[in-house]
Formats: structure tokens, sequence, C-alpha cells
């Protein structure tokens, strides 16, 4: 017994010599930092943790341990994204991580570990029985003062600039007070101008004969040539175009919604504050003017197909309060039973072309593909993006063939919404790394300008539907030439542009903004 004994002591005092070291990290922190708001945290997990004859160390180590992870959470996200850990992220948790984890095993390990590390860190939490000691009682009262000044401060300090990442930290304090984050503003020149009554406004003109118009959103797409120059497209991307180059995006690795985002409302989402992530969430019903509501009145339908579940990111509900008075998913479609993130881009087509026929209308459809969304393979990613892609480029062609054989003319808009993540490994710019591509090609119909080479010069998205309407014959709208003047010397990169231009537009957009 005395050897059992003997032998556990070496154990149990490098337990506890670790644990010293956590909370002496955790208090340096805090002071370092200015962060007493760990305290909020603390406080919940101390007060379930006394009374149950724990060493005051290891009491402290397992009541810092949440804040830790919240905080190790925070410091990853704002690495990948440059955004801190927010509260407003339940936006994507809620609804979306079960689809998630169905589609990435990543996603799925980590949620199961997850589980598993809660359960076991309840067992310790609350394990064992004990008296109240005078460490534990001078704890909660030191905890529950601390916690009151920080909940004091937060109503009484200038609230933190969390729409600002350049003033934001990865802290416990950036988490905490982002739960009093404003709504999403737009960023205005000065709201003296915005105040102004807009002038008599000049919508879009329709060519005599109205195309048909298709938005192709190439999920996780880049020219395979920018890193395998001797890869050929066959289809996408190739041949003759109206219009042809890169395209710059406001996402890099995921965030699709924000392309999206860009692309129909000619906005930035970044400039409703911060990343701009859940725009689709925050901003449902505030904005009154997009590429389908104008177009809608010149006789358009406007028809979105979907290649996951609508409720997702809260997409259908966003398209429908922007002018989309049709929205089909997968499932809606036929095409899939349920989660399926593997959906062939030939079958959406086909779908989306089958749900159109014969409509009496001209339609703008925007159509989102999902066959090369990651992840991709862990040893050579490159071989098996080039090998997805191949097989959308043909699919592609063949959508393009079908097309011309309707007899309808039709616009097409084809682009990449971001790069796959993989790409981190090799292109090491990240300005490069915003970089996708882009097509715009008229079928049964000539468009202006058509040519071989493409546009040196990368397009941002925001403008890529008002230069592709230009194209089609279509007069620009009052916005978007406004649209163009103001961004006219940022190399169509608006993120270059200087302060003043950008919000220069934003308080022309601000009128059909609430």
């Amino acid at each position: 017994m005395s050897e059992r004994a003997l032998g556990s002591a070496p154990r149990i005092a490098v337990r506890l010599a670790l644990a010293l070291v956590f909370v002496a990290a955790a208090a340096i922190y805090s002071v370092v930092y200015e962060d007493p708001y760990v305290a909020l945290l603390i406080l919940p997990f101390f007060a379930l943790g006394v009374a149950r004859g724990k060493h005051p160390v290891i009491l402290a180590t397992l009541s810092l341990l949440p804040a830790a992870v919240l905080l190790a959470i925070s410091v990853g996200k704002a690495f990948v994204t440059n955004i801190p850990l927010v509260a407003y992220d339940h936006f994507f948790l809620r609804g979306n991580v079960l689809m998630l984890a169905y589609n990435d095993w990543r996603v799925a390990s980590g949620v199961l570990l997850t589980l598993a590390a809660i359960f076991f860190y309840a067992k310790a939490l609350l394990s064992g029985r004990g008296t109240f000691t005078l460490f534990e009682k001078g704890g909660v009262a030191a905890l529950v003062l601390v916690s009151g000044f920080c909940i004091y401060a937060m109503r009484t300090e200038p609230q933190i600039a969390i729409w600002d990442p350049a003033l934001t930290l990865p802290t416990i304090k950036t988490f905490v007070k982002s739960t009093q984050a404003p709504s999403p503003q737009l960023h205005l020149l000065a709201n003296a101008e915005a105040a102004q009554p807009p002038a008599e406004h000049h919508g879009l003109t329709a060519p005599a004969e109205r195309p048909d118009i298709f938005f192709l959103l190439q999920e996780s797409t880049f020219l395979p040539e920018v890193l395998q120059p001797e890869h050929k497209s066959k289809h996408m991307f190739a041949g003759r175009a109206a219009q042809r180059g890169p395209l710059k995006v406001h996402t890099y690795g995921g965030g699709t919604w924000r392309t999206e985002f860009s692309l129909t409302t000619q906005m930035r989402p970044q400039e409703f504050g911060g990343d701009g992530l859940y725009v689709f969430h925050q901003l449902e019903g505030r904005v009154h003017r997009s590429i389908f509501t104008e177009l809608k009145k010149l006789g358009y339908r406007t028809v979105v197909f979907y290649p996951v579940p609508g409720f997702f990111i809260n997409a259908a509900p966003f398209y429908a309060s922007i002018g989309v008075d049709e929205f089909y998913d997968a499932q809606s479609l036929g095409i899939a039973t349920g989660w399926d993130w593997k959906i062939p881009d030939e079958a959406f087509y086909k779908a989306m072309l089958k749900k159109l026929e014969g409509s009496d209308k001209p339609v703008v459809a925007f159509m989102l593909t999902i066959s090369q969304h990651g992840p991709h393979a862990t040893q050579d990613p490159m071989a098996d993006y080039v090998q997805r892609f191949d097989t959308a480029d043909k699919a592609y062609g063949d959508f393009m063939d079908a097309l011309k054989a309707r007899g309808r003319r039709a616009g097409v808009v084809t682009f990449g919404d971001h790069q796959p993540e993989f790409t981190l490994r090799f292109i090491s710019s990240e300005k490069a790394r915003h970089l996708t591509t882009y097509d715009v090609r008229c079928v049964n119909f000539s468009c202006d300008g058509d040519s071989d080479n493409p546009v040196p010069k990368p397009l941002d998205i925001v403008m890529l539907a008002p230069a592709a309407l230009e194209r089609f014959g279509f007069g620009l709208d009052d916005l978007s030439l406004a649209q163009r003047k103001a961004f006219h010397n940022c190399e169509g990169d608006t993120d270059a542009c200087v302060q003043d231009e950008r919000l220069e537009f934003n308080t022309a957009f601000s009128h059909y903004f609430e």
C-alpha cells in the first residue's frame, strides 16, 4: 500500500505543477491583455466545482479550461479569417453543424471529440465530495465582484470596434463584448449626404429581344492553369467570349454566400461591418435592390437553384427578400434526398433546364454547383481538383450545347466563388488567393465584343453582373453607373479603393438599404 502511495506521489506532484503553470499563464494573459472578462467564464464552472474536495490549483485549472478552449478557438479563427470568435458566430452554427458534419469527416470528428471532451470534463469537475473551503468561498466572492465590474464596464465603456478587424484581438474580452455589437449598418461617406433623397432614378433598359440570363457559380473553382500551365480547359473559361479574365472575390477557402451576396447586390459584404460573414442572416429584408429586383421590373422570371437545403445559412429566406420568386434546392429538384455534396454538375444543369422549359417569360437563373467542394485529397489535392474540374468542364460544355439547341437567346456568366483551401500550400500571395476566374458569353445571339483574349486586369465580383448585362445589350441603371464612376481608379479591386471612393458608392446604395 505504502509503495503504491509513494509511486503515485510523483505523478500528483507533476499534475499539480502543470496545473500551477496553467493557472499562472492565465493570470499573465489577463494582465497583459487587460482582460478581466475571463472571470465571467470562470465563475459558473468554479461554482459548480466547489465543495468537492479538490485541490485549489486543480479546481482553478478545471474552471479555467472552458475559457482556454474558447480563447484557442478564437485564435484559430483569427488566424484563418482575420476575425476573432464573436457571439454572432451562432448564425453559422445553428442548423448548419449537422449538415457540415454529414458531409465532412473533419467536422464530424470535431463534433464527436467535442462531445467526448464535454463528457469527461463534466465528470472531472463534478466528481467528489468535500467541505466548502475558505479558498472556495473567497474565490466565488472574488469572481462575483470581478464579473460585476465587467458587466458594469460593458454598459459604460465605449464598445469595442468589433466591426473593424484591425482594432480587435482574439481575446475573451472581444468575444464577451461582441454580444452587444449592433446590427450591421452600411458605412457611409456622410450621414447628411445619405439622408438626401435620390435624384430621378433611371433603371436598367433591356434590348429589343430579352435573352435568358444564367449566372453559374462554380464552387471552389479557379483556372487549373494557374498552378498547372500544361492543363488546358476545353469549355469552361475557354474559347471565344464576350469578356473573360481574373475575378476578385472577397472570401477565401469558404463562405460561398459572400460571393453570392456580392454578385446579386453589387456590394461587398464587408461594407456592412466586420467580415460580413452572416449577411444572409443579418440583412434579410433590409436590402431592397438586387439584380433580381431590377430584372424583374423588365419582365424577368427570377429563379435560384441551390445545391444544399434552403435553410443553410438562411439562403432561401434571404433570396426571397431580394426579389427571387422561385427557389429550388437539390431535394425539391428531385436530385437528392438529403445532404449530398457530390451531386454531379450535369444533374443540376439538366434539372434547371427542365424546370425552366417552356417559360413564357425571359428568365434570370442563378445556379450553384457543388461537385468541386472540398475537402480535396490530402496527399495530392491538385490532382484531385483537376479531375473534378475536368468533369465539371465537360458538364458545362454539354450545358452550353443544350442552350444552343433550345434556340432561345441566352447570356451566360460563369465564375468561381473562391479558391479551395488547399491553394494556401501553393500560392503565397493573399491577394492572388482572392482571385478566381469569370467568363461572359452569348448563345444564339452576338454579344458586344467577342474576343479570344482575356481581360488582363481583375474585375471585382461586385461589378460582374452589370459588366455582363452590358455585353448582353442592356443599358445600365443609375446605381451601376455610379459604381463604375466610384471605382474606375481601383483596377477592378474595391479593396484597393481609397475609403472615400467606397463610401461614396455606399452612400448611393444606402437609398436601397434600411
